[in-house]
């Protein structure tokens, strides 16, 4: 290309074909098979305290990046050979290099390029002839970018890696925590007389600490579900399952826990099997979760309605109760960790606050959507669905390779 006029004569900048360059803190690599334009612009740059890096050709820039990553690069976008745009290209396509930021240096004739020169990876442009000012406002701007980019960075990682320290000691904490928990317990079962005892307030002491071992248990279960689930570790094995099947065993196991405030459970399915690709262990806890959570906040000696229908899009699992219903802000937190809403159990029943947002991960990674349909006063419905599976059953077992189990 042949040199452009400059609005400015700034002093020679001597162009140094070594590949030796002092190191500085921010570096700009010029490219530009015109020697004057470096000149210009290397002059304006280093009485600006920058360092600058000189090459006349796209490869010989490609060539001196491999010995020294600059800060930032001017690149022409008309030269021969190689020309800007397949230089930006390779640059972005490179790991190493793909967040310099490029600014091109283009001759108004050029504008109509500059749409591609952006496709290719150009953060911005300058034209020439060079105006010192719009110069070196575009570089320190881009160079500011380009350092608040690997600050934000720096602290993701910080914080990642403080989140993964914070899930395994969490992890490491609920692990030492369960088997004392069950000690205990079992404990106490073994010391609690069979029958009755006379004395009410002996009785009223096991009671109260059964109860309080039971939450801790189920606090410290929902934390390692909660931890599994989020450092990656939770094994999803999706195999044909008949949801029915799952359901009617889930019913069953909960009917001593609804007995004991006089509540009944209704199930309402079909009497056919609903195969449902999922994993079995996963659809049981979310399922058991959502009893436990309607029996809890369900008043003594109501009925608790669990249905389950399918169509040839999608099986749909409801199980509704009679508790005093969700507000509008209850709805807006109601799968969140640690949520707390408005209703209260109705018999004092602990409350971790993580159930619900562990079975909407659960249900998610199983490919399906849960949701509740509520209003204050009238009870909540909580629905899951999943999408009907394909004729053709998955292999025995079908393992999706995101998360192992600790």
């Amino acid at each position: 290309m042949n040199a452009t006029s400059a609005m400015i004569a700034p002093p020679e900048f001597i162009l140094d074909d070594s590949d030796d360059v002092k190191s500085s803190s921010a570096i700009v690599l010029i490219v530009d098979d015109c020697t004057r334009n470096i000149q210009i612009v290397g002059s304006i740059l280093t009485e600006a305290g920058y360092e600058v890096m000189p090459a006349t050709s796209g490869r010989q820039a490609l060539a001196r990046i491999v010995n020294q990553l600059p800060d930032l690069i001017l690149l022409d976008l008309m030269m021969p050979e190689i020309d800007g745009m397949e230089v930006c290209r390779r640059l972005k396509n490179d790991p190493a290099t793909q967040e310099i930021p490029v600014i091109f240096l283009t001759a108004s004739s050029e504008t109509g390029h500059l749409v591609e020169a952006f496709e290719s990876g150009a953060v911005d442009y300058v034209t020439k002839p060079f105006n010192a000012m719009e110069l070196l406002a575009r570089v320190k701007t881009h160079l500011e970018l380009k350092q608040n980019r690997e600050a934000l960075q720096r602290y993701a990682n910080q914080l990642r890696e403080m989140n993964n320290e914070k899930n395994e000691l969490m992890s490491i904490a609920a692990h030492d925590l369960r088997n004392p928990l069950n000690n205990l317990m079992s404990c106490i079962e073994m010391i609690r007389p069979e029958s009755s005892p006379a004395d009410e307030r002996q009785e009223s002491l096991f009671e109260i600490m059964t109860n309080s071992v039971d939450h801790m248990l189920q606090l410290v279960n929902n934390l390692l579900d909660v931890n599994a689930i989020e450092s990656g570790k939770w094994q999803l094995n999706l195999t044909r399952c008949d949801l029915r099947e799952i359901l009617v065993d889930v019913v069953n196991s909960y009917d001593n826990k609804a007995a004991a405030k006089q509540q009944s459970l209704i199930l309402d399915c079909p009497l056919t099997a609903l195969p449902a690709d999922l994993d079995f262990t996963g659809a049981t806890e979310v399922i058991g979760n959502l009893i436990s959570n309607a029996i809890k906040y369900s008043p003594p000696g109501k009925a608790i309605q669990i249905r389950a229908d399918s169509n040839e899009d999608r099986i749909r699992i409801e199980v509704q109760d009679q508790g005093p219903g969700l507000t509008p802000e209850d709805k807006t937190r109601l799968f969140g960790k640690f949520a707390r809403l408005s209703a209260r159990p109705t018999a004092n029943e602990p409350s971790t606050g993580l159930g619900l947002s562990i079975v909407k991960k659960m249900v998610e990674l199983m490919n399906g959507s849960v949701g509740c349909e509520s209003e204050p006063g009238h009870g909540a419905t909580f629905f899951v669905e999943w999408p009907t599976p394909e004729s053709d059953p998955l292999p025995e077992p079908s393992s999706v390779e995101l998360y192992t189990t600790s």
